[in-house]
């Protein structure tokens, strides 16, 4: 909720829109919280004091306008002329008297939503124009009835309770809605109880329920993620206009369960992951409406009787440091979690962030009484990226589209009355220091995503799997997006904010994208759009938070292109390889490792092996024996080559886009961008077989920089096949390696799938793994050193097996952990540690019996079990027995490891608890619900989501007290829950029961 012509996503903006984004038409403005002193308004804010109602509607207000009660300083100069440069435009425009069918003629009403919704929108602009202090209509009867004649006129007919909703869902229920109940507030000294009355009417007939969303041609489906947080806004504030509380409780009551974790599906996920739309990673746009309308809800309900309750926060407030804060860089927010509204015309980078670094503030607001020290590490966060985003501050205009069919415009502020005020509470606020960016490399596996940040530069990868999508179309939004999601490297620059908000999107050759292993042929419009590849390979591991393994296993859309690729993140460099590159389409296939936006400027030079080029427009030119290149400016690249690498294409491109190109929404009024692009690329040739590549980037390097580098690199090439890639950095002590299958590389072997990274500082080593697949339970590790005896940390998913006889052996839990890392640190001092052994066995039983009619049977020869507790047929209970006749030691952890998902039209997400049982004298072959054993004593717990998974059970107790004996588990649930399918024994493929035990 910023300005009216403050584009920004949160919380009201939009995703879904032409020309304009729909949600940023929603868009008024949150800000820092003093009520306004207009004689509009004194009525309600006198009120407020003893009115819960008007006090809502009061702070909503103040939100929506930034509070101000001056707009006599310069830094609203802009802000104000654009105001009433838009209202003047709109005011001659409009239409008004009896047969009109449209308020403005360039938004016909009747099959087009989103005119609804931009009809609305104009009407709270001018609402806007009528409250700010200092424009030329604060205060104006005149346009007041104007405004409120385009309400009635709305809710009697475009947008009445008995019209039959068309096009698309999001204008009723989200876009329309909230910008009639912000408009009705906005204006509420001058209406009277029917024009109230009418108005709620017509947002209760369209969001009745805040949990389902509609199904325009008929029915609905259940809300999740942003959708769901933005009905419950639109339902909360108009329980505020009406002065309901039912309304007001029905929103919190269903804003409340989407303020937990999710394990799959749309929302807010443990790494920080966001996703919408059933698997897009959209922190940057989805995931702002989210954290933003959250953070309005509880400025909003604050000390009032609704108040969000501050224990169901808690996972948000983690989310928005560890999830949302970490892809935003110098005030952009990365494009790699945008989705298509990379493809905006009036959205980009510069402008999503700017509106992050206003969330972030409404959060240290919101949060600044119960941790003044969190809300004063935002706001210092907040400042930096203020500061550093030079590109849409609060000084920037931008041109405002009046008339969408002649393409009209006026200057308007690009930040806005409101996003202004709250922006200066930092930036003039002297006792506010601006924080670094960090220097960190974080990973994203639930989505995808990694970003790698050091002094002076970011690196980002995008990629896809079977859970991410390669990229998104809707409304006819980023038709090109084809090869976003296949590994696309955004390299940032504190020297180049504006490389991706620069006519980028509209211009950029879309079948070169850096990073990018790509077929030459061609694709229509969308190709792909919403598909995802069938590979599990995609992810990698963290070392100690600051560098990174990342890779994926590559699955082309259009063709039977295949590769493995890998981006192994350092201090000054990030190296790239790609292996097992195979096609055979009989096009020619290319690695892009650079395309670079030079803006209209271009001036930056090309050095090959030392020696400048002469460039140009159109010059191309193929080389072989490349060892180095630098882009002056820009970075330099070295290739790993002992001979140099072939068949390498370097070319400058002047390349010409309209935005209707990528974007049907786009205006057809908007003119060609050209801007000229600096590529350097692979070409493997046609029908490739196990081709590779092998470079690194020096993000920032000079041209002596880059030759001193490729003369003495710090880093080796260990392995660059299919089965393994692997380097190794001498001067960090660096070694890691992506395993695509058990595999030795250098000093490390793994036993599954994994991506392993150690390194070696003073008298400590560090090793961390992940499994990108998420297939394995456990996964062992031995890492060829000598002389760590001892152990200074350890995930508790790390047992220490050994570190005798120059080797470190570890077993490492990775079951249900979604590809998180597991760290442990050794050191060559400190007390000895105690070698353990673990033992993996597999159940000599194990089945599920069934209640009610089904009591009597035996599904002992089944491969899977079901577990669900409920009554008569629907209650499920799963079974096993493990004999632990060769165990020996004191058992010191045990694991029971199941592999299943939940499968119930009641929800996604359950937990399941392992018992022990009052007797082992069952078989599966005989045991049934009325023979079968008590349920006694609970023991570890986790969950299970629709998404196959492993979940360990701990079952440590029992399986110490059973001693050789052998022990026998039941597992259930302990209240009434969802239905999990678990695999038996009898499923084989590595995906049956399996229990851990670690002795010593």
């Amino acid at each position: 909720m910023r300005s009216p012509d403050f584009h920004s996503l949160t919380p009201f903006t939009s995703l879904n829109a032409h020309p304009l984004s729909r949600r940023r038409l929603v868009q008024l403005g949150i800000g820092a919280g003093t009520a306004l002193a207009l004689p509009a308004l004194a009525a309600n804010s006198a009120a407020a004091a003893t009115d819960p109602y008007a006090a809502l509607r009061s702070t909503w207000v103040s939100m929506m306008t930034g509070g101000v009660t001056s707009t006599s300083g310069s830094a609203y100069t802009a802000a104000v002329a654009g105001i009433n440069a838009q209202t003047q435009a709109w005011l001659a425009s409009i239409q008004t008297g009896s047969g009109i069918t449209a308020l403005w003629s360039d938004l016909p009403l009747g099959s087009v939503s989103a005119n609804i919704s931009t009809t609305f929108s104009r009407l709270k602009s001018l609402a806007t124009a009528y409250v700010i202090p200092g424009t030329n209509y604060t205060g104006s009867s005149s346009l007041a009835s104007t405004i409120l004649a385009g309400l009635d006129f709305m809710a009697a007919g475009a947008y009445s309770p008995s019209t039959t909703p068309y096009d698309n869902w999001w204008d009723w229920q989200i876009g329309s809605s909230q910008i009639l109940e912000d408009t009705a507030i906005l204006m509420y000294a001058q209406l009277s109880a029917s024009r109230i009355a009418a108005y709620c009417a017509c947002i209760d007939a369209f969001v009745p329920d805040p949990t389902k969303q509609m199904i325009v041609s008929g029915g609905s489906t259940t809300s999740t993620g942003a959708n769901r947080l933005d009905m419950c806004r639109a339902v909360i504030v108009r329980g505020a206009l009406g002065e309901d509380s039912t309304a007001i409780g029905t929103g919190v009551s269903g804003l409340i369960p989407e303020l937990s974790l999710v394990m799959c599906g749309d929302g807010l996920y443990a790494d920080g992951s966001f996703t919408q739309h059933g698997g897009v990673a959209y922190t940057g746009t989805y995931g702002a409406i989210y954290f933003g309308d959250i953070a309005a809800m509880v400025q909003l309900l604050a000390g009032s009787s609704w108040a969000i309750p501050a224990a169901d926060l808690s996972p948000v407030i983690t989310g928005v440091s560890a999830g949302y804060a970490p892809l935003v860089y110098n005030g952009l927010m990365l494009d790699a979690v945008r989705g298509r509204a990379i493809s905006r015309y009036n959205e980009p980078d510069a402008s999503d962030g700017f509106s992050a670094a206003l969330t972030l503030l409404d959060w240290a607001a919101a949060v600044a009484a119960a941790d003044p020290s969190q809300a004063a590490q935002w706001r210092s966060t907040a400042k930096g990226w203020l500061q550093r985003n030079t590109v849409y501050g609060v000084s920037a205009t931008r041109q405002s589209i009046v008339n969408t069919t002649t393409g009209a415009t006026v200057t308007v502020s690009a930040a806005g009355v409101a996003g202004i005020a709250l922006a200066e509470s930092v930036l003039g606020d002297s006792s506010v220091t601006a924080a670094a960016e960090p220097t960190a490399h974080q990973q994203f596996p639930n989505m995808a995503r990694a970003v790698h940040r050091r002094p002076g530069w970011a690196y980002a990868v995008s990629m896809c799997s079977d859970e991410i999508q390669r990229y998104e179309v809707i409304n006819g939004e980023n038709l090109h997006g084809w090869y976003t999601g296949d590994g696309m490297g955004y390299l940032y620059l504190d020297t180049d904010v504006a490389q991706f908000n620069d006519a980028y999107w509209d211009t950029v050759e879309m079948y070169q994208l850096p990073g990018v292993t790509a077929d030459a042929g061609t694709l229509a419009n969308s190709a792909g759009a919403t598909t995802k590849p069938s590979t599990t390979w995609v992810g990698g591991s963290v070392l100690a938070g600051s560098y990174g393994a990342v890779g994926m296993r590559l699955q082309a859309y259009s063709t039977n292109l295949t590769a493995v690729k890998s981006w192994f993140c350092l201090d000054s460099q990030v190296v790239c390889l790609g292996a097992g590159i195979t096609s055979t389409s009989g096009n020619n296939v290319l690695t892009t490792v650079e395309n670079r936006n030079l803006h209209t400027v271009g001036n930056n030079s090309l050095y090959v092996n030392g020696t400048q080029q002469s460039i140009g427009a159109g010059w191309s030119s193929t080389v072989s024996a490349v060892h180095s290149a630098c882009i002056t400016g820009v970075a330099g690249y070295c290739f790993l080559w002992p001979a140099g690498a072939n068949n390498v294409e370097f070319a400058l491109t002047n390349q010409t886009g309209n935005w209707l190109d990528v974007n049907s929404g786009a205006p057809t009024t908007l003119a060609d961008d050209t801007r000229p692009y600096l590529s350097i690329a692979f070409n493997h040739g046609a029908n490739p077989s196990a081709a590779t590549y092998s470079y690194v980037i020096l993000p920032g390097a000079t041209e002596a920089q880059t030759a001193a580098y490729a003369a003495s690199p710090s880093v080796t090439v260990v392995a660059n096949t299919a089965t393994v890639q692997a380097i190794s950095d001498t001067a960090l002590g660096v070694t890691m390696a992506n395993f695509y299958a058990a595999a030795t590389a250098g000093p490390i072997t793994v036993n599954a799938p994994a991506s392993v990274s150690t390194q070696t500082s003073g008298s400590d080593l560090t090793i961390a793994v992940s499994d990108p697949t998420w297939t394995s339970a456990t996964i062992q590790v031995t890492v060829a050193a000598s002389g760590y005896s001892g152990i200074v940390s350890a995930d508790p998913s790390v047992t220490v097996l050994s570190s005798a006889n120059g080797s470190i052996s570890l077993l490492v839990e990775t079951g249900g952990s979604r590809g998180a890392t597991h760290q442990v640190t050794l050191s060559t001092s400190g007390a000895a540690l105690t070698p353990a052994t673990a033992t993996l066995l597999a159940p000599t039983d194990d089945t599920y019996v069934r209640g009610g009619s089904y009591a009597t049977d035996n599904f002992g020869t089944t491969n899977t079990m079901v577990i669900k507790n409920s009554t008569g047929d629907y209650d499920r209970v799963a079974l096993l027995k493990f004999s632990t006749s060769t165990v020996t030691g004191t058992v010191q952890r045990a694991i029971l490891w199941l592999n299943g998902n939940t499968e119930d039209s009641g929800g996604s997400q359950t937990p399941i608890t392992a018992y022990e049982l009052g007797s082992s004298s069952w078989s599966e072959s005989t045991v049934t619900y009325n023979t079968t054993p008590a349920l006694t004593t609970a023991l570890g717990t986790g969950s299970l989501s629709n998404t196959y998974d492993w979940v360990g059970l701990d079952v440590t107790a029992a399986v110490s007290a059973a001693g050789t004996a052998g022990v026998a588990l039941g597992v259930s649930e302990q209240s009434a829950g969802l239905a999990a399918v678990v695999y038996s024994k009898e499923e084989g493929s590595g995906k049956g029961p399996v229990l851990e035990i670690i002795t010593d």
